[in-house]
């Protein structure tokens, strides 16, 4: 018996809502929202391949079926999900509100990560027997008292191989656990080396021409090199993309199967930073952030994914600000949130998609010996941008949408104008 996590593959397009609704936030919690959902419509957020399947670009853990794929699926889905009609390109679809969700792993032989999830999950097989499509509740945690309900979407073998027949489009499944040991093999480990040759190709291929590659601060394993690219017609920015911190595995970002990831910065084209002169004012700050943030934010283990929002604090600080993050109560940012320079008024970076001329650079897929390897998780390649401080408590105290909102009202969507306005003044 096998159990397999289910998402969207990276390549397909990616939709979001066009208007916000609060009832979308309640989606995957176990509960019925038929009487209070309203048929939304969708939007093309980045373009990528036509499927049966998507995620919402605002909601990634949420998925999106077409009107066929939902049909032929049917009879497994039946009393385990309730399918929310959408609309996208005048076709029918429907989001998958899953309301099957399981007490069913085994805390005594898994191992349990202080986050609510599992390097290495153990399900007990009288609870998963027949179970086609569910989420799980974790209980080994630190974050909060409450149970927590699984980000990923698990289903059976029966459900893998009806697709599979069935020639539907865009599914990506990941093996979870096997009744067999002997089927179960072990990959994406904690160390993982990347080549060097893949990382610069894809940096050149997305990004533009490597100009400069400035020195790792130390010679510390996962001290990272940064890549300076070239401005381009498609990317008219200097790029900076770090490179050494996904030889090791992370945390796992919601609906992101991958837990190796390296970070961008998008730098107006008059940058004209060099691996000699990237200290100069008044980008001097922007490489020691990227450092820093490397190495005492992602390497710490913190949460790495789209729309979380990291202030320059002290390691106690920040701590405290990353638990409240999660808490969903809404309270402010924790204590002090500073300046990176004297040449700045920016005090943190809010994890964004990438440009939409970048959407492709998000996913690298792992090779080895320039061999693209099955079932190695990929790695993802997040774009930060600055934020200032009123802006941060304004995430904090009124939520991301909010925030994104007020971004978005003048005029940042993309949000890489430099001297751009404070948009919470």
């Amino acid at each position: 018996m096998r159990i397999w996590k289910m998402s969207e593959d990276c390549d397909n397009e990616l939709l979001d809502v066009t208007e916000e609704k609060s009832v979308i936030s309640d989606i995957n919690k176990g509960n019925s929202l038929a009487k209070l959902w309203e048929e939304i419509d969708l939007r093309m957020h980045s373009e990528g391949e036509s499927a049966d399947i998507y995620s919402i670009a605002s909601h990634l853990t949420d998925l999106v079926l077409k009107e066929h794929a939902a049909d032929v699926l049917s009879d497994l889905l039946v009393d385990k999900v309730e399918l929310l009609p959408v609309c996208y390109n005048n076709d029918k679809y429907y989001v998958v509100n899953v309301l099957n969700i399981l007490d069913c792993i085994d805390l005594g032989n898994s191992i349990a990560d202080k986050y609510g999830g599992f390097d290495k999950v153990e399900f007990i097989e009288d609870k998963v027997t027949r179970q086609h499509i569910f989420k799980t509740l974790s209980y080994d945690y630190q974050i909060q008292n409450d149970p927590i309900i699984s980000v990923e979407t698990y289903v059976s073998d029966e459900f893998k191989q009806r697709v599979e027949k069935l020639g539907l489009k865009g599914f990506y499944f990941r093996l979870a656990w096997s009744s067999e040991p002997e089927a179960y093999v072990e990959r994406n480990p904690r160390i993982r080396v990347t080549d060097r040759q893949d990382a610069e190709a894809h940096i050149s291929t997305f990004y533009g021409p490597i100009q400069h590659m400035i020195p790792a601060d130390s010679n510390d394993a996962g001290d990272p090199e940064i890549y300076i690219t070239e401005p381009t017609a498609a990317v008219p920015y200097q790029t900076l993309v770090s490179f050494g911190n996904s030889y090791f595995r992370g945390m796992t970002p919601a609906s992101l199967d991958t837990g190796y990831s390296e970070i961008v910065m998008h730098l107006p084209v008059d940058a004209q930073l060099t691996e000699k002169n990237w200290e100069n004012r008044p980008f001097g700050w922007v490489v020691p952030m990227m450092r820093h943030f490397v190495k005492e934010i992602m390497q710490r283990g913190y949460f790495i994914g789209q729309w979380l929002v990291f202030p320059n604090q002290s390691e106690e600080d920040l701590a405290d600000t990353y638990r409240e993050m999660f808490s969903e109560t809404g309270v402010p940012a924790h204590t002090q949130i500073l300046p990176y320079d004297k040449s700045t008024s920016y005090c943190g970076v809010m994890i964004v998609p990438p440009l939409p001329q970048c959407a492709e650079a998000l996913n690298m897929p792992y090779r080895d010996e320039g061999k693209e390897m099955e079932g190695e998780w990929p790695i993802y390649f997040h774009t930060l941008l600055p934020l200032y401080r009123e802006e941060i408590i304004h995430f904090f105290e009124k939520g991301r949408d909010s925030l994104i909102s007020k971004l978005m009202s003048n005029g940042v969507e993309a949000v890489y104008q430099w001297d751009r306005k404070n948009s919470c003044l």
